[in-house]
Order: C-alpha cells, then structure tokens, then sequence
C-alpha cells in the first residue's frame, strides 16, 4: 500500500447504511455482541469489548490492514452508535480511505497538538512530528495500531462517552445521508465520559530531548527528533518502525514488555523488525541497552539486576547472562573510550558499564 491515492466516494458506506436502516434496530443491541456472527452481512458490528494484543507478523502478511469501515447509525434510543462493515475493501482506494478515517479520528481525538490539550506532562506535537505520524497511520505497520485505536474509539463512543455534533446528527437522520465519524465527533469527552473512570483516551504528545518512549495508554515522541543511527551498533533508525516498537509496549501490544532487558529485545523482535524488514530494512539481531546514573532501578529486570550484582562484585561471568551476547565500558584511557568489558583493560584505567548488547530472536521463517 501507498499513500498517494484518490480517495473516491464512500459508495461502500452508503449501501452499507441504508441496507441497514431497514433492519430490525434489535439486531445491534448492545446485548447481542457476542451474537455478530450470525448478522446479516449488511449489519455494521460492533468492535471487541476488550482489547487483544496485535500480532504484527500476521497482520502484515494479510491482504488488507485497515479493518471493516466504519459507519455511524441510529441505535435503538436513535443516538448514534459505530460499528465496522464486515467486508473488505474492494480495492487499495478503499483500503486507504479506511485508514484515512483512522487517521483523522487519531488527529482529532489522541494526538495533543495545542498546550492545555493533554495530560498534565504533554507538550503540542511539532508539525514534523504530525507529518510522520500521518505517513505512518497510512503505512501497512501503521494501519493496524491505528485501527486499534479507532476501535478504542468506538467502543468509549457506544458507551456514550465521546462529546458529538447533534445537530449534524439531527440533520443526518433528516436527509439519510451518511455522515463519517470524524465529523460527526467534537473532539473532547461527554458530560458522562468527564465523570467516569471508564474512558481511558489514548495519547500522543511530545516531550523535551530526544527519541521516543510509551507507556500503557500513551506515547511520547521527542522534540529533538529520532537518530539517523543507533548509537552502538550504528545501523539506520527506521522511523516507522520505531513507531511501531512504541506502540508494541502500550495496551495495543503487551504494557508489561517496557521496561526490562529481555521485554525490549522481544519488543525488536515482535513489532520492530517486521515493519523494518517490510521498509527494506535489515532486521536487528542486537538491543542495546544504555546504563548510567541517571538509569532507574527495575525491581521485576531480574536478568539486569543479576548482572549488575555481579559487576559490583568484580566478577562478571558473561555464560550466566544469556541472552547477553556482550558488555562494552566507557573507559578513561585517558580520554573516554568504548571497550569490551570481558576483555581486561590496560593496567589502571578506570571503566565504568555502559551498554549491554542482548540477541534478538531472529524472524520466523516464512
């Protein structure tokens, strides 16, 4: 898929809307989720009621990334609910007008692009940090999290939690004609979503200094910008797939792998090297991981809290560390220099540990 198409009229959705208007309004109750297999192919369903972690790999290799399109329709009260078409697009136009709408979903609700928008820490994303994550929403990798997140959408817009437009709903309902979800939405929380501890938004903002980190329900992009290189290994940054190994840490992927040694190289492995080999990247076979001062202690990294005991100890035996393919030190001799800490330093130089290189699982064979 590419980014540079047309994006032709929603016939899809209009079908889609007015074959099921003349459907019994029972049919969509929230009651009958589970239900949804056994509707009408017409019938727009409702996204999963929990969220399953992203199998990257698998994703990539479908034909189509974005999901169903999503519709807006009356619910049994006549407020609106959204669901997804069971069909696949019918062409790669299709397919990128559904990640479009992702997209603008994404800008207008997770991305905090003014002060004031976000969690107390946020920063506005810069334009350049909008633009890349434009390019990256519209990619193959980018269109699965992003579709993860409009899904989050729609469920807090069910729950009637998202603030939307009722006179452009009114005027819908008047002229039957079909309204997308990203207009039809103001951006911010209903009076119930402000008073309930339910309605988690997703969030992505901008922090001083350099890089990008994530948590479970945010990710954080550095003014400073990505490098061009990884500082040890000195292989090419891909931008995207950086992108990709932040969401693997957050709800979309699996929360617990931030954070430890072994969580991040399975991090390289699930969510980065897949959209770097598919970018024509060479995939990682190394994580680096930076030690210093300033580095956190990690009660649950029981495999750094082993090896940092050992190097206090003056006795570091690499062979209990697997993973650990190596350790470098930042050596005084006598300016500053990067050696290999199981190599024996010149006699009085002073070393300190800095980096540990752990293997990356290779990819699966195809």
């Amino acid at each position: 898929m590419t980014a540079a198409h047309t994006i032709r009229p929603h016939t899809l959705a209009i079908r889609s809307v007015l074959t099921w208007l003349a459907a019994p309004l029972c049919l969509i109750a929230f009651g009958l989720v589970s239900a949804q297999a056994d509707l009408p192919l017409s019938t727009p369903r409702l996204p999963p009621e929990t969220i399953s972690p992203v199998d990257l790999e698998r994703e990539l290799k479908a034909r189509w990334q974005a999901g169903g399109e999503i519709v807006v329709f009356p619910g049994p009260d006549g407020r609106p609910l959204a669901g997804r078409t069971p069909t696949p697009p019918a062409d790669t136009e299709e397919e990128q007008a559904r990640r479009l709408e992702h997209w603008r979903l994404a800008y207008k609700l997770n991305l905090v692009t003014a002060p004031g928008t976000g969690p107390p820490i946020a920063l506005p994303l810069t334009p350049e940090q909008v633009a890349l994550l434009a390019r990256f929403a519209l990619s193959d990798a980018g269109a699965v999290w992003f579709r993860e997140v409009a899904d989050d959408t729609l469920r807090l817009f069910n729950k009637g939690y998202l603030a939307y437009d009722e006179a452009l709903w009114t005027a819908q309902r008047e002229t039957g004609e079909p309204v997308r979800l990203s207009q039809l939405l103001t951006g911010g929380l209903s009076e119930a979503g402000l008073f309930t501890q339910d309605a988690a938004l997703f969030r992505i903002f901008a922090h001083d200094g350099r890089g990008a980190m994530a948590a479970n329900a945010s990710i954080r992009l550095g003014r400073e910008g990505l490098r061009c290189h990884f500082t040890l290994s000195d292989e090419l940054v891909d931008p995207h797939a950086i992108l990709s190994h932040e969401f693997g840490h957050t709800r979309y992927g699996d929360p617990k792998s931030a954070g430890t040694v072994l969580g991040e190289a399975a991090t390289v492995a699930k969510y980065e090297n897949p959209v770097r080999i598919r970018n024509g990247y060479p995939p990682r076979t190394m994580y680096y991981l930076r030690l210093d001062a300033r580095t956190p202690v990690q009660p649950r990294d029981e495999l750094l809290n082993r090896l940092l005991a050992q190097w206090r100890q003056g006795s570091v035996r690499i062979e209990t560390l697997t993973p650990v393919e190596r350790l470098y030190c930042e050596c005084m001799e006598p300016e500053p220099i990067i050696r290999d800490c199981t190599a024996p330093p010149p006699a009085q130089t002073e070393c300190s540990l800095r980096w540990l290189a752990v293997r990356v699982a290779p990819p699966e064979a195809e």
